[in-house]
């Protein structure tokens, strides 16, 4: 009975440590994982690397004219796509 009541607390003070690291752990890599995305965003909104052309002009359906940019990165011809911006009445 005592080595049965004895394996049951060394088992649960195993899993509790297990289980600290373990958050320890995920604590870190959602750290990283964040700072990565931040880094990203930062890289990704870099708008001097980019170049922007107007594309056309237009009133869209709610009367907000707007305005359709093309544009390219610099760095990277791939990253390239539409800016829109639109200015309410």
């Amino acid at each position: 009975m005592k080595k049965i009541i004895l394996l049951l607390l060394l088992t649960s003070l195993f899993s509790v440590g297990h289980a600290s690291k373990l958050s320890k752990f995920l604590k870190q890599m959602n750290e990283e994982d964040r700072a990565r995305q931040e880094r990203e965003w930062q890289q990704d909104m870099n708008f001097g690397d980019f170049s922007f052309r107007l594309d056309r002009r237009y009133t869209d359906d709610h009367g907000q004219r707007c305005r359709d940019y093309k544009f390219r990165s610099r760095s990277n011809p791939f990253r390239h796509g539409y800016y829109t911006v639109c200015d309410e009445r």
